[in-house]
C-alpha cells in the first residue's frame, strides 16, 4: 500500500493501543505507529545501495524480518519510555508490522512472508495500491479527533472497521469471479482498481480484459488466440518460453515488425515491461 495508508493505519492502531492498554503510557502508541511503517525501511536501504527499489518487499516484509524489527524497536522505545512494559511495546510493534504485511499481501504485488524458508508469494489481490475508500475510512476519524469533533476511541475503531471493509472486498471478488465462470470463462482473475474492479477472463476465443460499471460488465480489450503465424514463429525464441513459464495470463499482439508479449494481469503493475520479439513481416 502507499505510505499514507500505512501511516494512517499506524495512527489508528496506536489509538487502539492506548485505548486498550491505557496503563502502558504513550510508548504503545509509538510502537503501533512505527510498526506499521517499519517494513518500508527497505526502500531507503535499497536507494542507498543504488539498487533502485528492487529490495522493496523483500527481507523486511517477512516474518523473520518482523521479529528482528520488533526486538530492535521495542528495546529502543523502552529506552525512550522507561515506564512502559517491554512486553507490551513488543506486542504492539509486532501487531503493527503484521498489519503492514497483511495489507501489502492484499494487493497485486503481494509479499513473501516465509522467506528464507520459502519463496512463495502471498497475493490476495483485493486492494489497489491506493484505495480511496480506505484512506477516507482511516483519515476522517483521525482528522475529526485532531479537530476535537470526535473521541480518540473512534480513531482506534477505524482500524477494526478497515478489516471489515477488507472482508467485503474479498466477498465481492469471489462473487464476481463466480459470475465470470458462470458466463463461460475457463478461468478468471479479479483485479482491484482503486475502489472499483477490473477483470481478466480466459475464454474459448482468447483473453478478455474489462471492468465493472454499476454492476455491468464492460469489455475494454480482447486478445485473440495465437493464430497469427508470426506469433507462432516467436514461440521458438527461448525468451518467449521463459516468459510463458512465468506469466499467468500471457497474451500476444503483432505490432509492425515485432510480436509484443505481455501478461494481461501483470501489465497492471508499474514494474512490468512487455517482451518484444522481432519477426519477419
Amino acid at each position: 500500500m502507499d505510505s499514507l495508508t500505512h501511516m494512517l493505519m499506524g495512527h489508528a492502531l496506536g489509538a487502539l493501543a492506548t485505548t486498550v492498554t491505557p496503563e502502558a503510557g504513550p510508548g504503545v502508541y509509538w510502537a503501533a505507529f512505527l510498526g506499521n511503517s517499519l517494513p518500508d525501511l527497505d526502500v531507503p536501504v535499497s536507494l542507498l545501495l543504488r539498487r533502485g527499489i528492487t529490495l522493496h518487499r523483500t527481507f523486511t516484509h517477512t516474518l523473520a524480518g518482523a521479529v528482528a524489527l520488533t526486538a530492535g524497536t521495542a528495546l529502543a522505545l523502552r529506552a525512550r519510555f522507561p515506564g512502559s512494559s517491554l512486553l507490551l511495546l513488543g506486542l504492539w510493534t509486532l501487531l503493527g508490522i503484521l498489519a503492514h504485511l497483511a495489507v501489502d499481501g492484499l494487493n497485486l504485488f503481494g509479499v513473501r512472508p516465509f522467506w528464507p524458508v520459502s519463496d512463495r508469494r502471498l497475493e490476495v489481490g483485493v486492494l489497489h495500491i491506493t484505495d480511496p475508500v480506505l484512506l477516507l475510512m482511516l483519515g476522517l476519524p483521525a482528522l475529526g479527533a485532531a479537530a476535537g469533533w470526535n473521541p480518540v476511541s473512534w480513531v482506534g475503531s477505524s482500524f477494526l472497521v478497515m478489516w471489515a471493509y477488507v472482508l467485503t472486498r474479498i466477498r465481492a471478488a469471489n462473487r464476481l469471479i463466480r459470475e465470470l465462470l458462470d458466463e463461460g470463462a475457463r478461468r478468471a482473475r479479479i483485479v482491484p482498481w482503486y475502489s472499483s474492479w477490473r477483470y481478466i477472463a480466459e475464454t474459448d476465443y482468447g483473453v478478455e480484459f474489462g471492468r465493472w460499471h454499476r454492476g455491468e460488465r464492460i469489455v475494454l480489450e480482447t486478445f485473440p488466440r495465437w493464430e497469427d503465424p508470426r506469433i507462432a514463429a516467436s514461440l521458438s525464441d527461448p525468451r518467449v518460453s521463459q516468459f510463458l513459464c512465468e506469466a499467468e495470463y500471457p497474451v500476444a499482439r503483432v505490432e509492425a515488425h515485432e510480436v509484443v508479449w505481455s501478461d494481461a494481469l501483470r501489465r497492471l503493475r508499474a514494474d512490468f515491461r512487455p517482451l518484444r520479439i522481432p519477426v519477419e513481416s
